[in-house]
């Protein structure tokens, strides 16, 4: 399978290994849930010291000061730390670096066996969180991506579509494209596409929707996609700032080590309510996220091979990625945490 191609197996499992199932949430939420503020809480002083701190990338003051304020209620706090227990390319070197028992205590609220994920907690204040527990316990259907879509978290939206599509032996019915929310950047997922009403032919030449449906595209097209798509607008903010002298093609390395379309897709910013993609992948936490998300796409043993292939497309690139990689060669730190 060439790098870019998605078939629907290997979008299932794609799909399957952003779900992250693996720990039981172990809630069942009543039908009728009185609808809640998106994020109570992200206003507060303490909150917004501790947000500014982890978009610096500074974990070990911003992680136990999250922990602390989703223990006093704070639903913001709940909020991103369920995201960043759910998804490894928001933990960075500090928090990979703690033990289990530790990283239980700064992620995750007091339960079970090892601790239960704060959105969980953060559901019944929140609709926002609520779509979330929705999503990983596999209750409901379009309609939590069209909730995401009424927030206006379009990263949150593609992350629910690329996951129902993952459960799915064939796309969304073609009806599912005329939604207004429905974004035109993942229309490969409905059924029968590219040849319902033309879109692959509307598409841009180096669109890489068009790669899954079977059609050649040149690395001069992608490139040219890449430069002026909105869904890799993350991939050209991190190369102005890593490496404004090959934009271009830096941002053609960095697509080609995320691997796959739908993990282009899936990048972004983790609540829009707090930062809104295009100011995200301008802090450092941002950015180490991507480099992240693209280390973790393969094996350790697979990485400098890749890196060497990514440093023919654009050397700054792939040193970049090489440092990043590097931050997470460590010791265990001893560190302070929270009581519960």
């Amino acid at each position: 399978m060439r790098q870019q191609d998605m078939p629907w197996r290997a979008l299932r499992q794609f799909g399957q290994r952003l779900l992250c199932i693996a720990v039981a949430l172990g809630v069942v939420w009543p039908a009728n849930v009185a609808h809640g503020e998106m994020l109570t809480g992200r206003t507060q002083p303490e909150f917004q010291r501790a947000f500014d701190n982890w978009l610096a990338d500074d974990e070990a003051q911003a992680i136990p000061a999250l922990a602390g304020l989703a223990q006093d209620g704070n639903g913001a706090a709940r909020v991103l730390l369920g995201l960043i227990d759910k998804t490894s390319a928001l933990q960075g070197p500090w928090v990979t670096a703690l033990s289990r028992q530790d990283r239980i205590l700064a992620l995750r609220a007091p339960g079970g066996l090892s601790g239960r994920n704060w959105m969980t907690l953060a559901a019944p204040e929140s609709d926002y969180a609520l779509l979330w527990t929705r999503l990983w316990q596999l209750d409901g259907g379009l309609e939590v991506a069209e909730g995401f879509a009424a927030m206006n978290d379009t990263r949150a939206v593609n992350e629910a579509l690329v996951i129902l599509a993952s459960r799915r032996e064939s796309g969304f019915s073609p009806d599912v494209l005329g939604s207004d929310w429905f974004p035109a950047s993942l229309s490969y997922l409905a059924s029968g596409w590219p040849d319902v009403a033309g879109l692959a032919a509307a598409t841009h030449p180096g669109d890489p929707q068009r790669r899954i449906a079977g059609h050649a595209i040149t690395d001069n097209d992608l490139r040219d996609w890449l430069a002026q798509s909105g869904l890799a607008a993350p991939l050209r903010q991190v190369c102005a700032m890593e490496c404004p002298d090959q934009p271009a093609a830096c941002s053609l390395a960095l697509y080609k080590g995320l691997g796959s379309y739908p993990a282009l897709a899936v990048t972004g910013s983790p609540v829009a309510e707090l930062a809104p993609t295009e100011e995200f992948f301008k802090t450092p936490r941002g950015r180490a996220s991507l480099a992240r998300r693209i280390m973790l796409m393969r094996s350790a043993r697979m990485r400098e091979a890749d890196l060497v292939r990514l440093g023919d497309v654009s050397s700054c690139a792939a040193d970049w990625l090489r440092r990043e990689y590097g931050r997470y060669a460590y010791s265990l730190p001893t560190v302070p945490l929270p009581a519960d």
